[in-house]
């Protein structure tokens, strides 16, 4: 599935020179696909996904995809670590109070509603300086489909050079959308560095919050009280690790151990040393079930080496455990009704106990997400380059039925997929996905063949660089604003692993956060530098705008 922080760890994979190779893609097919032939200037009409899949065998079989490149290791950004203790928490000078919510937001009934359809024609790619920090500024290249609010300045706020949501499985909002926490990294001396937590409407920082999750990306919100956060904690204690499931209040500090793991002779690693915590990339949408992997010497010399996995239901405290399953880990479906699992081939999905109920032909290691439909279907959407079923920056398997369909990609005219892909399935709003492309700095007019990408004449983009919010059951694409940052260029000689278009659609499916290094301030000039301060930016929809 996805490539977690913690492979970045291991193996380097996705602070590499091909974004791309954070899950496949990546070489001269990508690069040639970055000058793309001008698409159609006609919008397109209500226009539905392309299926282009759809059996639902146990043992499907299906064509390999095309091995990626192997990714370079980059001389920087130095590869990202957990802290084993982590930072401890500061006050600012001018205290917030978090808020105290008693119920919890509901999800948009149309997060399109106010945006313009901008359809397939080309759109200009303007100069855009970056904000000052709570400045909101429209995006000039999509008029009336976006305001764009810099959350932070991380170089002069936390003395640091990253400031980034944690993944894009992961939500950053909690339940209500009253707060939000980022991951602060890369600190100079003296700086700052943790998880951060920051009023979720004004974007006001409050603290830094005092956790030690498994990986820095495997933080939950609680679906009901927005209060908590759930991690499971890996820190060491007299030479033992804890891992434990911890419910962490962010307003009083005070943690509650909902489950320990410590002890369970199926959960502990040859080594005796690490184990539980794993790589669940998110929960079930009601924060029951969990998917877990148990490492050997997760934290030491010895890499991460996956020992074996289980599954866990939190409201009748079962475990459930199964072996290692080509060595990925099993996520929680949203639905709760079991588990998906994916290789480069196929998706799997296997019940609470680990054994397999179907399978896909749909790549499983590419950047996706999992969602659900208007239909309540479990789906998994991803970026599939050469993938059993096609190619396309959006493509989409019903886990429940076993369509797949094509939202952005070859069959639907949209080219080969540019490189840099990530998506995002956190709102509540059934169907709703957004997308950040990295694609080609210059824009779709210009030439990405080399170190420094060049522009001949006003720059112009469809999808590279853009950012997308799109319908998996209607088809409906709509393209909202630029996201300009160019540090995880894919044909750069050295590439900012943080710099890649992290995003976070907001529970309500209104907003969108980012992460960007805005080096396209002047895309007729892109700026590839991988020591760029990286900051976050909040999309506001117009949905949001009208609430």
């Amino acid at each position: 599935m996805n490539v977690s922080f913690l492979k970045a760890m291991v193996a380097a994979a996705c602070a590499s020179a091909v974004l791309a190779a954070c899950g496949g893609g990546g070489g001269g097919a990508e690069l040639a696909a970055n000058t793309a032939a001008a698409p159609g200037t006609a919008a397109i009409a209500s226009p539905q996904p392309v299926v282009t899949g759809g059996a639902t065998s146990s043992n499907q079989s299906s064509t390999t995809p095309t091995t990626p490149t192997t990714p370079t290791t980059p001389t920087t950004p130095t590869t990202p670590t957990t802290p084993t203790t982590p930072t401890t928490p500061t006050t600012p000078t001018t205290p917030t109070t978090p808020p105290v919510a008693t119920t919890c937001g509901t999800a948009s009934s149309n997060p399109a509603s106010g945006l313009v359809d901008y359809g397939k024609a080309l759109r200009p790619y303007t100069a855009l300086a970056k904000p000052a920090k709570g400045v909101s500024v429209a995006d000039p290249d999509f008029p009336g489909n976006t305001r764009i609010v810099r959350v932070t300045d991380v170089a002069s706020d936390f003395k640091a050079g990253v400031a980034v949501p944690v993944y894009p499985t992961i939500q950053s909002w909690n339940c209500d959308e009253s707060l939000l926490f980022l991951y602060i990294t890369s600190p100079q001396s003296g700086g700052q560095s943790g998880h951060a937590l920051f009023d979720g409407k004004t974007y006001k920082f409050i603290k830094f919050i005092d956790i030690n999750p498994a990986d820095v990306e495997q933080v939950y919100w609680d679906p009901v009280n927005p209060a908590l956060l759930r991690y499971v904690d890996n820190r060491e204690s007299g030479g033992t690790y804890l891992r434990e499931l911890v419910a962490y209040n962010v307003n009083t500090g005070q943690k509650t151990v909902l489950k320990s793991f410590t002890g369970n002779a199926a959960l502990t690693p040859t080594s005796g040393k690490i184990g539980g915590g794993g790589d669940p990339f998110a929960a079930s949408a009601d924060g029951d079930l969990f998917g877990f992997g148990v490492y050997q010497e997760k934290n030491g010399p010895g890499g991460a080496a996956l020992q074996g996995q289980f599954s866990y239901r939190l409201s009748t405290n079962k475990i459930s455990t199964y072996g290692t399953h080509e060595g990925n880990v099993a996520q929680a479906l949203p639905s709760g009704r079991g588990l998906m699992l994916g290789d480069d081939t196929k998706v799997s999905v296997l019940s609470e106990a680990g054994a397999v109920q179907r399978q896909i032909a749909f790549g499983g290691t590419e950047h996706g997400d999992l969602l659900q439909n208007a239909a309540g279907n479990d789906v998994f959407v991803a970026v599939q380059f050469d993938g059993p079923a096609g190619s396309g920056n959006l493509m989409a398997a019903n886990l429940t039925t076993g369509v797949v369909s094509t939202i952005i990609g070859e069959s639907t005219g949209d080219g080969y997929p540019r490189t840099g892909g990530l998506l995002s399935g956190r709102s509540r709003a059934p169907g709703w996905v957004a997308l950040a492309i990295t694609g080609c700095p210059a824009g779709s007019t210009g030439n990405c063949n080399g170190y420094q990408p060049t522009v001949s004449g006003a720059a112009q983009t469809y999808l590279d660089q853009e950012i997308v919010l799109a319908n998996i059951d209607t088809g409906k694409v709509y393209r909202v604003a630029h996201h300009r940052s160019t540090g995880n260029y894919s044909n750069a000689k050295t590439s900012n692993y943080w710099a890649q278009p992290n995003l976070v659609i907001s529970p309500s499916g209104t907003r969108i956060l980012v992460a960007s290094d805005w080096g396209d301030a002047n895309p007729n000039s892109p700026v590839i530098n991988p020591s760029a301060a990286v900051d976050t930016y909040v999309i506001e929809l117009p949905a949001y705008r009208g609430q």
